[in-house]
């Protein structure tokens, strides 16, 4: 399995992610810890950091928000710990001190902590894994701790974690008296496999593959102890057969197709990869990866984003991606790059780099305003405000939140920002893989790169060779799939490399100040959907390098459907002042013009229009309007 670096030997100084990794940092870090301090007015209130005050004896009242209200908080630790690998920040980190030191004092005797059962009754704990999030709140604790562990050596918030998952090591498990289940919502496998990374205590990695394969298994544990609190074992989502919503419905090694609540899919996906990974299971990684086929194949939207239903954030059939209706949680798209990457370092293949790719620069990015201030919960690809205002069976939102009750996307923004640089490259097997073009130095065992990239803008990447220890070296470069064709130089002469699984890969004894240049012409595809995906027919979207352009009613007035795009006809200029600098894409088209009444046979009028297309992910920063990723064809 290959290991990436850690973010300590990663600079990046990217002309596009640097400054969003600062909005990060400088901006959200700060924004989301007054929010979840209830200190920004007029936002949903969090109570997150007032529960674990009141957990700890320090303050009086009553549990307040979602059952899984403390994930937000270890989100938040965990972003923080990312950035302060990079970014070092004594004022930062004794805040961060501060909430750990918090939880301590809210931590039990035998090493529970979960500030709502803490509050609402510790008899009821672990009565109802299924639907009251218990092991999924400890999995964001224990990646937390980790990272925290990870970048300031400090033990404090791993030593709880590992009481936690002591607690959880003896009340689950095959043992007659241990109890026999598995979460609800999946995570804790993840945060168990990172504890087991962090301390190589193996029984941490054996309880993750306790909760893999007791997941779906008959009897099913969740009908059981459901009937224990004299209830039904039905979830409530009526249009989900009875455990799909929590992919309980099979052994996970016999599930194929990706069912039910996303995010859920996407870490059951992630922990089987990395599990399997790590204890040579492959099984479990035949599975995982049969699954993200089925997803990436026929459950993706164009953009990276899943989930095709806002009842249940769900998956629903392959092929059903309305543009309009689609649910696309921020935290979903972020839970399929969790897995890809995975997938990728224990099966290199480039494909899982696309995907990655796709995901981070269109269904993430769109999740937050380029000022870091406000989020998408939902990320459609068609948005009409005054339906969306008056539809109320959509659920879509028009413009971004400050804050939402249900938080978990705006914390998990923030760590995947800031831990950015896990996502770029590993090592394994003497080969360096370069997965994602990001402008950065990397330290490697053997090798000191420094990488210039002009994504997602322009195709050229140069690497060049800083330090290297004397022998042959091996570079694996991700030759993206939307790439046509490439062209790689050596200090100056072209040279023909093999392309396997999707890498380009050069070989040689390399000396400092080697450098090779890869060109990947971007240009501008007008994308037609498979012929079994109705709401796209006679449409296409305008894509360029990785980015996914849209339509807004800004630059192209209202009532976009009327528009129609001429495919071939583009011209790509970059904008340094709009969207905080963008490439902007014109095209020709028609609009059509009808008469006023509401139906009529008469001909429409067409007359010559330009269309400007801006990226995705920037949609919905100059208010509200009309937006659409898919277009008719003139």
């Amino acid at each position: 399995m290959l290991q990436p670096l850690s973010l300590k030997s990663i600079d990046i100084h990217d002309a596009f992610f640097s400054s969003r990794i600062a909005m990060a940092r400088d901006t959200a870090i700060p924004y989301m810890w007054n929010a979840l301090n209830d200190r920004i007015p007029g936002v949903a209130p969090s109570h997150c950091v007032e529960n674990f005050r009141i957990a700890a004896g320090l303050e009086k009242g009553e549990f307040h928000g979602f059952c899984f209200q403390d994930s937000d908080l270890w989100k938040w630790v965990e972003g923080v710990a990312y950035s302060l690998a990079t970014h070092p920040d004594p004022a930062l980190e004794a805040e961060a001190d501060e909430v750990i030191d918090l939880a301590g004092k809210a931590q039990q005797s035998d090493g529970y902590l979960d500030t709502y059962y803490i509050l609402n009754g510790l008899d009821k704990r672990f009565t109802n894994l299924r639907d009251n999030h218990e092991l999924y709140v400890a999995g964001h604790m224990f990646e937390a701790a980790a990272a925290y562990y990870a970048a300031t050596g400090k033990r404090a918030l791993l030593d709880i974690a590992c009481r936690f998952a002591d607690c959880l090591d003896r009340e689950f498990g095959p043992g007659e008296s241990q109890k026999h289940g598995c979460p609800g919502h999946e995570e804790v496998e993840l945060g168990l496999a990172r504890l087991y990374e962090a301390t190589g205590c193996e029984r941490y990695l054996r309880l993750a593959a306790y909760f893999l394969d007791a997941r779906g298994q008959t009897p099913n544990y969740f009908a059981q102890e459901a009937y224990a609190r004299g209830g039904k074992p039905e979830m409530g989502w009526d249009h989900l057969p009875t455990f799909m919503y929590h992919q309980a419905h099979v052994p996970v090694r016999e599930q194929t197709v990706a069912v039910g609540h996303a995010v859920r899919q996407g870490y059951l996906l992630a922990g089987m990869t990395e599990v399997g990974g790590r204890s040579g299971d492959h099984t479990l990684v035949d599975a995982a990866s049969r699954v993200l086929d089925n997803i990436v194949d026929r459950q993706m939207y164009i953009t990276g984003g899943v989930g095709a239903t806002h009842v249940g954030e769900a998956f629903t059939i392959d092929y059903d991606l309305p543009p309009e209706r689609c649910y696309n949680e921020t935290c979903a798209s972020i839970s399929l790059i969790m897995t890809a990457v995975r997938m990728g370092r224990v099966r290199p293949n480039g494909r899982y780099g696309d995907v990655v790719e796709r995901a981070l620069y269109n269904g993430i990015l769109s999740g937050v305003s380029l000022d870091g201030t406000k989020y998408f919960y939902m990320n459609p690809l068609e948005v009409w405000p005054q339906r969306c205002e008056h539809r109320q069976d959509m659920q879509i939102d028009d413009e971004r939140q400050g804050w939402f009750g249900c938080a978990c996307c705006p914390p998990n923004v923030l760590r995947t920002l800031t831990g950015l640089g896990q996502y770029l490259c590993a090592q394994g097997d003497g080969t360096l893989y370069i997965d994602q073009y990001v402008s950065s130095t990397l330290n490697a065992q053997d090798i000191t790169l420094d990488m210039e990239s002009g994504f997602p803008w322009d195709g050229r990447v140069t690497l060049t060779v800083r330090s290297v220890k004397p022998g042959a070296h091996r570079l694996a470069l991700r030759v993206p799939g939307w790439a046509r064709e490439h062209t790689i130089t050596l200090n100056g002469e072209t040279v023909s490399l093999p392309v396997e699984n999707g890498y380009a890969l050069l070989e040689r004894a390399f000396v400092s100040g080697d450098a090779v240049t890869l060109d990947f012409p971007m240009e501008v595809r007008f994308m037609h959907a498979s012929q079994h995906t109705p709401n796209y027919v006679g449409k296409v979207a305008v894509t360029c390098g990785p980015l996914v352009y849209c339509l807004e009613e800004k630059d192209n007035g209202p009532e976009l459907w009327n528009l129609s795009v001429r495919c071939g006809s583009s011209t790509v200029r970059f904008d340094p002042e709009l969207l905080c600098g963008v490439n902007v894409i014109t095209c020709q088209g028609l609009r059509e013009t009808t008469s006023a009444a509401l139906y009529d046979d008469g001909a429409p009028i067409q007359s010559p229009a330009t269309l400007t297309f801006v990226p995705y992910y920037a949609w919905g920063n100059r208010g509200k309007g009309e937006m659409t990723v898919w277009v008719r064809k003139a």
